[in-house]
């Protein structure tokens, strides 16, 4: 008996959604819609047959992805004027990619499934070259049956296709959770990169030990090794992650998590879209952090301005540099997992995402396993709260703003005058 074709549409194809819907060409009867007549020229030429509408697409496909910049949008694709909604067949899976708001996407999955449409939200968390070599992470949540028809074509997107639960909406929540995490070291460690270059440090230097530590994050394994190198690594708009950003912290406000510095990171992205416009992108943090701390963190050689103290020696402070970016990681990862732990997501889950996305840090699977265990042993990294306050003695005698970093040592001294650590309660 042959095999019945599933016709796949894909809506949304900027950056993310187009590098993952053409891992489906020429491997799946494609349909595909976006609202720029140019890329959907581009798919036309790879092989991909074009919808005119939404409407005409939905009525001739099986499963349909979108992946949207905003819930709200989903929602009016879906469900407004003409909506999708009204044009797609008994038993269509809808999967969305969109990095949502989980209580929108619960709902439109409660509507769909009045109309007996099945629904798996499966946000990715990687960025956009990982999406071109299918080495995204894509955090799947849902029903059985939306599973089990969508988990195939899921991993032809990616290699990592992890499952969340069958709750709608818990994808979406560990991706708010895991950019929140990805934004906090991607500021802390640039401010951090700025101070070791105030006293001198290159660049190289600073990166290659960050990255043979324990202070090493995603950012520093991508972002500054790319600034190194001198290329982008990123072309993600600074006002979707500012977007994600307002999602984390409506979602942690909500359940009572504590986030400053969550807070303070979407303070300072919305300020570099005030610096560098709305057309700013994530690599313009780099600008934003050189413009706040008079520092050019790429090429020249040395920039000395500041002399160290006479009692550190420049293997002194990328010690301190590399243990202060550990203690800064260690407050991102909480700050998260909180947020994670009282949505209901059990650590293994978290912990997961964490580990394969723009989350990871090398010290966060040690880290969660304390919390699985009962929570925070301070004393376990003592050495690295230290050099954080270190770090900022010394931000201060370069004149240095050290705004993520100072913010992360706050949370520090008020998990020591508390008996029990944020991830705890």
């Amino acid at each position: 008996m042959q095999e019945q074709v599933v016709r796949i549409g894909y809506i949304g194809l900027g950056a993310m959604g187009g590098s993952l819907a053409r891992h489906l060409v020429g491997e799946r009867e494609l349909v595909v819609y976006d609202r720029d007549p140019a890329t959907l020229a581009s798919f036309e030429t790879l092989g991909a047959r074009i919808a005119n509408t939404p409407r005409e697409l939905a009525r001739q496909c099986d499963v349909v992805l979108l992946c949207l910049p905003r819930s709200s949008d989903v929602g009016d694709l879906l469900f407004g004027v003409d909506g999708l909604a009204e044009h797609l067949g008994t038993g269509t899976l809808v999967i969305d990619q969109t990095s949502g708001v989980p209580s929108m996407t619960t709902e439109f999955a409660r509507r769909l499934d009045e109309r007996n449409v099945l629904f798996l939200d499966a946000p990715v968390s990687g960025g956009i070259a990982a999406a071109q070599s299918r080495s995204v992470t894509i955090i799947a949540s849902g029903p059985d049956a939306a599973w089990e028809r969508g988990r195939t074509i899921l991993a032809e997107l990616s290699t990592k296709t992890l499952r969340c639960g069958r709750r709608v909406g818990d994808g979406q929540a560990l991706k708010l959770v895991t950019n929140a995490i990805g934004a906090c070291y991607r500021l802390s460690t640039l401010e951090l990169v700025a101070l070791g270059r105030k006293f001198g440090l290159t660049l190289p230097d600073i990166v290659s030990d960050l990255n043979e530590g324990n202070g090493a994050n995603f950012t520093s394994r991508n972002m500054l090794v790319g600034l190194v190198e001198g290329r982008s690594t990123t072309n993600f708009a600074m006002a979707l992650m500012v977007k994600d950003l307002n999602g984390a912290l409506d979602l942690g406000t909500g359940l009572g998590a504590a986030m400053p510095l969550t807070a303070t990171a979407r303070g300072l992205m919305q300020s570099a879209i005030s610096l560098f416009g709305q057309q700013a992108r994530l690599d313009d943090v780099i600008g934003l952090t050189e413009t706040l701390s008079s520092v050019r963190l790429a090429g020249g050689g040395p920039q000395m301005s500041v002399a160290l103290p006479a009692s550190l020696t420049p293997a002194d402070l990328t010690g301190i540099l590399c243990r202060s970016s550990a203690a800064c990681n260690v407050i991102a990862v909480m700050e998260g997992v909180e947020i994670a732990r009282k949505f209901g997501l059990p650590v293994a889950d978290i912990a997961r995402v964490i580990d394969s996305g723009s989350a990871w840090c090398q010290i966060a699977s040690p880290l969660l396993s304390a919390i699985a265990a009962g929570g925070l042993a301070q004393r376990d990294y003592e050495a690295e709260r230290q050099a954080l306050e270190t770090a900022a003695l010394l931000a201060a005698t370069a004149n240095l703003p050290f705004i993520m970093p100072a913010t992360a040592l706050s949370r520090w001294r008020d998990m020591q005058a508390s008996p029990v650590a944020p991830a705890q309660q």
